[in-house]
């Protein structure tokens, strides 16, 4: 992790006490597929190496994904839709 990003962030932003780092996101999912409204969104900033583990989760939770870049070409960022 870049040096910066650990001086900065909230310790809790970016560590996990039980070394699983797509433990958010499964919460996100397993809470938005029930109360989120139809066609309603759910945009998560993502690890650059995660994309496609953070879209499965979605996936599984009935959900489209799409997983969009930053100005450096880098997968940032997954858009999940109900539909």
């Amino acid at each position: 992790m870049q040096p910066n990003v650990v001086a900065h962030e909230p310790h809790t932003a970016l560590f996990v006490s039980d070394n699983n780092p797509l433990v958010f996101y499964s919460a996100i999912a397993d809470f938005a597929a029930p109360h989120l409204n139809k066609d309603g969104s759910i945009y998560c900033e993502i690890h650059e190496n995660l994309g496609n583990q953070v879209s499965e989760i979605f996936l599984q939770n009935n959900f489209t994904t799409e997983i969009k870049t930053d100005m450096q070409g880098k997968e940032r960022m997954i858009k999940a839709i109900k539909p």
